[in-house]
This record gives C-alpha cells, sequence and structure tokens, in this order.
C-alpha cells in the first residue's frame, strides 16, 4: 500500500471498514463534509477494486486520504471493495500504513448485521464498541456514560454456556463475532497484538436506506471525540455531502407507469 500525495503525520486517525449497509462509508462523508477536510493524497493498493468517478473535488478513486487543516485528523476513505480472497492481506498493508504513519490512536468504524443479534442485543442503542489495551480506560467509561456497550462475545456452540465462553484464553476466533464487518475483526485483532490504540464503533444495521445509522454512528462518534466542539452532539443537525443526492439513482420518469 502506497500513500499518493503530500503526507503530515497527525495525531488520530479514522478508518471504515466495507461492511453491511455501507455504514461507515456514509459516516465518513459526513465527517469529511462536516469538518471541512482536504483531501490530501490516496492509497494506492493492488488488492482494491479500482474505480473511479465525479465528485466535487474533481476524480474519487477508490482509497482516499483527507486531513483537517490543523492536522489533527487524518480520514481514510474506502470506496471500493477488497477483491475476494485479497482482504487479509489488504488488512495487513493498512496496518503497515498505521505503524509507518504513528497515529496516536485509529478510530475504526465498522456496521454488523443487525439480522443476526441475540435476544438481549435487541433493545438500547444499536451501537457497541471494542477498545485495544494500549487505549486509556476514560474512553470505555466515556462511551458507558453515554449508554453504548462492549460489543457482546456471542457462543458459537449452543451447548456451551456464555460464562464458559468468556473463560476462554482469547484469539481471534474468540473476539466478539462481527457479522457483516468485513475486515474489521482481523484488523482489531492485529491491532491488538501490535499494542496500537484502537476503538472500534460498531453499528447494527440491515441493507437499504442507511443515511439515519449513519447519522447515529456520526453522533456518537462526535460524543465521544469531540470532533466538533461546543455542540449538543447527540442533536446536531449535519450537514448532508452532495454525494448523497445520487445514493439511489436519478428519479424514474413516473409517466411510464401511467
Amino acid at each position: 500500500m502506497q500513500l499518493c500525495g503530500e503526507h503530515t503525520y497527525t495525531s488520530e486517525d479514522f478508518s471504515p471498514s466495507i461492511s453491511i449497509g455501507n455504514v461507515p462509508q456514509l459516516t465518513v462523508d459526513l465527517l469529511i463534509t462536516n469538518l471541512r477536510l482536504q483531501r490530501i493524497g490516496f492509497l494506492e493498493d493492488e488488492n482494491v477494486i479500482p474505480v473511479a468517478g465525479a465528485s466535487e473535488t474533481g476524480v474519487a478513486v477508490a482509497v482516499e486520504v483527507y486531513q483537517s487543516s490543523d492536522n489533527e485528523w487524518t480520514v481514510i476513505q474506502q470506496r471500493a471493495p477488497v477483491i475476494k480472497k485479497k482482504w487479509r492481506i489488504f488488512a495487513q498493508n493498512l496496518l503497515t500504513f498505521i505503524k509507518e504513519s504513528r497515529f496516536s490512536k485509529v478510530i475504526l468504524l465498522s456496521s454488523a448485521d443487525a439480522t443476526r443479534r441475540m435476544d438481549f442485543q435487541l433493545t438500547g442503542i444499536p451501537l457497541r464498541f471494542l477498545m485495544t489495551s494500549s487505549l486509556p480506560d476514560n474512553f470505555s467509561e466515556k462511551a458507558v456514560d453515554l449508554g453504548l456497550k462492549v460489543m457482546e462475545k456471542i457462543p458459537k456452540d449452543r451447548f456451551e454456556s456464555l460464562n464458559e465462553y468468556l473463560g476462554k484464553k482469547q484469539d481471534e476466533a474468540d473476539l466478539p463475532s462481527i457479522p457483516g464487518g468485513g475486515i474489521s475483526k482481523h484488523l482489531f485483532f492485529e491491532c491488538q497484538k501490535e499494542k496500537i490504540p484502537l476503538l472500534m464503533i460498531i453499528c447494527f444495521a440491515i441493507e437499504g436506506d442507511n443515511t439515519q445509522d449513519a447519522f447515529l454512528l456520526a453522533d456518537y462518534t462526535n460524543a465521544l471525540l469531540g470532533l466538533i466542539p461546543h455542540q449538543d452532539t447527540l442533536t446536531k443537525c449535519w450537514k448532508m455531502p452532495s454525494s448523497w443526492a445520487g445514493l439511489f439513482g436519478t428519479p424514474y420518469d413516473q409517466s411510464l407507469y401511467q
């Protein structure tokens, strides 16, 4: 993975995981628009399907890198999926980029299949979080204060009790399942091994119009990190990205059905 463009080392990084409903990508669109981030380049990786399309700034490509004017935030926007069976290589390349950039912490946005929830996950805020042991405890405390819960571990064997499952030695297979979450679980595990401070925020979602899920995820991400200070973040009116005008294509000609 190679960064094409200027790069200034910054304190914190946002990355979306290509996952169900594209909620992380929509959330990153909101952050880019409302934080007025500038595109500083793009990441070139042969494991991502190459795409190009029109955008406000010219041409949008598969993996773009944005940065705030004060260099406090770097945001990666991935607009194309990874080639089938190449996701582990891509995740390793992304991990290498994160380590070389020396970010103080990484915020990984993800989503999980809402139809795969257990009964006890059906109530409350449809968000969960996970954090590596290298991240200060105050992030966990603040998340809990906001009403968020840690992503629960679900037994894979229906004859295995939850207590038995929780007592196992942790490896990637024993991390909480994130169905439909793309590389997020694997990247979290690798960052844990490398002692990289990472906070993952997960939104339960189903395929459809996921803009409201993106608003919710942006709200709580903002509340946790204070991206837009002096705002009541949970009632903030987000400016919609202009690119969302084409989310569902152009309107059909109604006269065709009269």
